[in-house]
């Protein structure tokens, strides 16, 4: 036997987590790029080099000092400090500062740096002195300055202290010398005392020689005044100049990352504008290669729709109606036996449309989501969009008025997938659209098992992206949209099921009658005249009913799907049916705690449905968790009890709720007043 013809590889698609790095790794460009010119325009701006410790301290900026004075030539910087300052005249009293200065372990600039940390205090004159720091400067105000006028006292910082002195040890000299703003200001006699007899004579022909006067003395004391009444200055100009570059290129690299992400987006919707991509016209299905497949159940266990068996050791598609296009299982096949490829055989009940979606014969009327035959949510969202595209090219009137107005630009049967995409595309077309919707949003996913996987991702969504989830569950998938919803503002009208489509010059009659919570016709119902018109009503259709007598006090106990299965907690439940659907809402009933579960079946036993499925109901009967009758239908529902017919003899149990899962009636004779054909076609 010939192997079949595998498909293309799949290849990757550019995700959110690809995209983005790539983003940021651009920004970082950018942020470093800009980082690199605000340090060149800063350190021209303000004549520092690139690497400048920053701004000289006030005396020093005020007597004009150039770097080569302190810098130049091969002197080391004490040297210079004593050119200006003169030699001795500011040796320290302090017999371990002097040892230190003769080992070359203490300098001038050791506790007076020229750049960063340097702080001094200068009196103006009056009440008024200067708290300085390098490049940057703070006025304050004394009671009494007197005498103090035009002197400078340089301050010390403690961590020039710090390698020899410990400021808490209360032994240390230091401690009784340190402020509480982190200066030393008891220190100011480190190079000449106040008591020194006989007092040293100014030093002349230096630059600080009238700061050596008799008022020197005055000038410490309103120091230490000045130190107490004001802080420490801290924010110089050197350090806005240091965090301008990190500040600059993080500000460009946000911009360049919001820059590239949005103008990604721009490019993807143009790119979906300018060639919107086409659903599929087959069916693809799994095809596995019998002479390769060695039969490890690893495909078997990966479809998480039970479409595939393992028989007489190879893989096989058992149930092809079931498959939903997941490739899941093409991925776990450990030697590429198994690949996703489009059937060839004919698919029964294709609908008479053409590539566009629309009807033949019927101008302006579309098809689109699983009604077409074409399974998977992916699907049904591309096709949604291709019929509001196809619209849009078509409308003849003026797009863009609000979508109560008659005639409506465009009115969607159905909001599952196909018809949230069709209204949020005719949103992103500004064209005027009504929903209408038998039940409530994505009824039809509604009714999955609870955490049931719904879809593989990526979904791309007009006007939201590609939706952010990963193998998601009908519980993430239907609040996503509900959000969707809520923020788009579509118009949806739930509880309104639309029964009879009818032409109408250029548009259609669409009549509508409102469903109550039992999803019985109403007597109130309108028309709506629109001018094109989508059906996306699905394949499940309209549940089936049963034709027996209910009490009007238990209709309100009738459900005819399971939305949430604790809401059934505690309470007595008849399951009437035994399909696939049916038997995932029994054994969802069953893990709630105190719920009895009553199966009532008319047929022998089982006759459809999946295997792991008819496994798990079997397990739970044998269990006793779940009573099963077969060849017993319903008689009448009453309130609190029900009465069946098992196999010709009456019987009543105590129930509280019922659940009818008997399959639905598809709205073939909704298509089939609007003209739709129906026939086996080749695709």
């Amino acid at each position: 036997m010939s192997a079949p013809a595998r498909s293309a590889p799949i290849r990757a698609r550019p995700t959110s987590d690809v995209t983005r790095g790539r983003d940021l790794v651009a920004s970082a460009c950018v942020a470093l790029l800009v980082s690199g010119a605000v340090l060149l325009l800063l350190g021209g701006a303000t004549g520092e080099a690139l690497g400048s410790p920053g701004p000289l301290a006030r005396p020093h900026a005020r007597a004009g000092v150039a770097c080569a004075a302190c810098h130049g030539g091969d002197r080391p910087m004490a040297a210079a400090c004593a050119g200006c300052h003169g030699v001795g005249i500011h040796a320290s009293t302090r017999t371990g500062h002097q040892r230190m200065a003769r080992d070359g372990r203490m300098s001038c600039a050791s506790c007076h740096p020229a750049h960063a940390g340097a702080q001094g205090v200068t009196f103006v004159g009056g009440r008024d002195f200067i708290r300085w720091g390098n490049g940057a400067e703070v006025l304050g105000k004394l009671r009494d300055t007197e005498g103090a006028a035009g002197r400078s006292v340089a301050l010390v910082r403690l961590s020039a202290c710090g390698s020899c002195h410990d400021r808490k040890d209360p032994k240390d000299p230091l401690a009784r010398c340190a402020s509480e703003d982190g200066t030393v200001d008891h220190c100011f006699d480190e190079h000449q005392r106040p008591a020194q007899t006989p007092a040293p004579p100014p030093p002349s022909g230096v630059a600080c020689a009238k700061q050596h006067e008799d008022v020197r003395y005055v000038a410490w004391e309103a120091a230490r005044d000045a130190v107490a009444s004001s802080s420490w200055v801290s924010v110089t100009p050197s350090d806005r100049v240091a965090w301008a570059p990190a500040i600059g290129g993080l500000s460009a690299g946000s911009l360049a990352f919001a820059g590239l992400a949005l103008g990604r987006r721009v490019v993807r919707r143009r790119a979906r504008e300018a060639a919107p991509p086409k659903a599929p016209t087959k069916r693809r299905l799994p095809a596995i290669d019998a002479s390769t497949c060695i039969g490890c159940h690893a495909c078997v266990d990966a479809c998480p729709f039970d479409v595939l068996e393992v028989s007489r050791y190879v893989a096989v598609v058992a149930r092809p109606d079931d498959c939903c296009g997941v490739v899941l299982c093409e991925q776990a096949c450990p030697n590429g036996s198994l690949t996703i490829q489009e059937e060839d055989a004919p698919v029964e009940d294709r609908l008479g449309i053409d590539d566009n979606l629309e009807v033949t014969g019927r101008p302006g009327l579309y098809l689109a989501g699983d009604i077409t035959g074409l399974p998977l949510i992916k699907n049904a969202i591309l096709q949604g969009v291709q019929t509001i595209d196809r619209v849009a090219r078509t409308e003849r009137g003026s797009p863009g008025r609000a979508g109560a107005s008659e005639p409506i630009d465009v009115v969607v049967v159905g909001a599952g997938p196909a018809g949230l995409s069709a209204a949020l595309r005719a949103q992103e077309k500004k064209l005027g659209c009504v929903v209408l919707e038998q039940a409530t949003i994505a009824a039809s996913i509604k009714q999955f098992p609870r955490n049931k996987l719904v879809y593989d991702p990526p979904l791309d969504l007009p006007l939201v992206g590609t939706l952010p989830l990963r193998e998601s569950t009908k519980e993430e998938l239907v609040a996503e949209w509900t959000r969707i919803v809520r923020k788009h503002r579509i118009d949806i009208r739930e509880e309104h099921r639309v029964v009879d489509v009818a032409p109408d010059g250029e548009g259609y009659l669409v009549r509508v009658e409102r469903v109550d919570a039992a999803r019985v016709l109403a007597a109130a119902s309108e028309t709506l005249r629109a001018r094109h018109v989508i059906l996306a009503t699905g394949r499940r259709g309209t549940p089936r009913t049963l034709a027996v007598e209910i009490d009007p006090a238990a209709e309100s106990r009738v459900s005819h799907a399971l939305v949430d299965a604790r809401a059934f907690s505690g309470q007595r439940v008849l399951v009437v049916g035994l399909g696939d659907t049916a038997m995932e809402a029994i054994i969802a009933l069953s893990h709630q705690p105190s719920t009895t579960i009553t199966v009532c079946h008319r047929g022998a036993g089982f006759t459809r449905g999946k295997a792991r499925n008819i496994r798990e109901v079997e397990r739970l009967a044998r269990a006793g968790r779940i009573r099963l009758l077969t060849r017993t239908e319903v008689a009448r529902i009453g309130d609190g009890s029900v009465t069946l017919d098992e196999d010709g003899k009456p019987k009543t149990l105590t129930i509280d709720r019922v659940l009818v899962l008997i399959g639905g009636v598809p709205a073939w004779d909704l298509l089939d007043r609007a003209g739709v054909r129906r026939g086996p076609t080749q695709v």
